[in-house]
């Protein structure tokens, strides 16, 4: 479709009132979140299985807010009534202890599988690219033409039917032309070839057929994929797995650029300390939230261990100080009785509002090679 076909079409809608700066923010990023799914995102569904969560968030807030959250995994609990937040622009840096459930916690993102916004495209990068006869270029860029081909085919239905004057109609057509502008179908192959280049692929082999590549290789063309749509909330479990030193450097400063929502699993510090703002610690079937990078999380981890264990150690003290009074005196004078029951009601009350927990050490494992 020519530049003059949309115009005349365009002026075939009847233009709707001029919409507020809030409501054009908001419809540039739903229409951003479209990216190159199949289908509009709009029409995706949410699907609530394994996990379950009641969703806090007005319709079209950018952030995720589940105040109740909870994951299952054939009968094992992995995750136990905690907070779910995820806030627009961060990038997390999801950590635990091998086993925890990390990776059950993003493929439930992806799959939706929690009340996430219709409207939010998600993309978890769990398998490579197929082999087939596409080119590493075609396979990160195909779906593009088939979004503008779809939107294009609506705009065509919408003004052969004559309903253009359509108040629902003519909205509807502003939408789609605004979907094809921030498309950018003329500057493809630039943008996936920039990010294919900084990924190991040369000009060559950007034009290589992906049947004729390895699965490490593939998934490196997953991976390109992934950042070229660039989805509302990008979930990744160990992206530099299958990268070179240079495609793991030329990710990282990639990534710390990320406006949207960014979840990543990754046993490299560096590479958390790079990218990350927060870090979410999945122990103990709690979600923990932390702000800075991975370098920040210890610090501040460390710091407030210690703060919990002097506040374990008082209570402790105190607790054994009160039942040693009580034992001794329960049943001595009126005065010496009703001042043990003073600290005995003390001593429920401490109870029942919640005591200090210890502080545990993860664990750690320490391997012997014998000669």
């Amino acid at each position: 479709m020519g530049r003059k076909d949309k115009d005349k079409k365009k002026q075939a809608a009847a233009k709707p009132d001029t919409p507020s700066q809030e409501d054009q923010e908001e419809k540039v990023t739903a229409l951003k979140s479209l990216g190159f799914e199949d289908e509009v995102t709009a029409r995706l569904r949410i699907t609530e299985r394994t996990a379950t969560g009641q969703l806090t968030s007005q319709y079209k807030s950018r952030d995720i807010k589940i105040e109740s959250f909870s994951i299952s995994l054939h009968g094992h609990e992995l995750v136990s009534d905690t907070k779910l937040e995820l806030n627009w622009g961060r990038r997390y840096g999801l950590i635990g202890l091998n086993g925890s459930g990390k990776s059950t916690l993003l493929k439930c993102l992806g799959e939706r599988e929690v009340p996430i916004p219709n409207w939010m495209n998600v993309f978890l990068l769990e398998h490579e690219a197929p082999a087939n006869e596409m080119t590493a270029m075609e396979a990160v860029t195909f779906q593009v033409d088939i979004e503008v081909k779809r939107i294009e085919a609506e705009i065509d239905s919408i003004v052969a039917q004559g309903t253009a004057d359509n108040d629902e109609n003519s909205e509807r057509l502003n939408f789609l032309y605004e979907c094809l502008d921030l498309l950018e179908p003329e500057t493809v192959t630039k943008r996936a070839a920039e990010i294919l280049h900084g990924l190991g692929f040369s000009k060559q082999m950007q034009q290589k057929k992906t049947k004729d590549y390895s699965g490490g290789w593939r998934m490196r063309i997953a991976l390109a994929r992934a950042l070229f749509i660039k989805p509302m909330m990008l979930l990744l479990d160990e992206p530099t797995n299958h990268l070179d030193l240079e495609a793991c450097v030329w990710l990282e400063e990639h990534l710390k650029n990320y406006d949207r929502i960014l979840v990543l699993i990754s046993h490299s510090q560096d590479f958390l300390n790079g990218v990350c703002t927060n870090i979410i610690h999945l122990q103990n079937k709690k979600l923990k939230y932390y702000g800075g990078n991975y370098d920040q999380y210890v610090r501040t981890r460390i710091e407030q261990e210690e703060n919990q264990m002097k506040q374990y150690n008082r209570e402790q003290d105190e607790i054994k100080h009160m039942k040693e009074y009580i034992a001794r005196f329960g049943h001595g004078s009126a005065k010496l009785a009703r001042q043990a029951q003073s600290k005995e009601k003390t001593l429920a009350r401490m109870e029942e509002k919640g005591l200090t927990e210890i502080v545990y050490a993860d664990r750690q494992f320490t391997f012997a090679f014998l000669a």
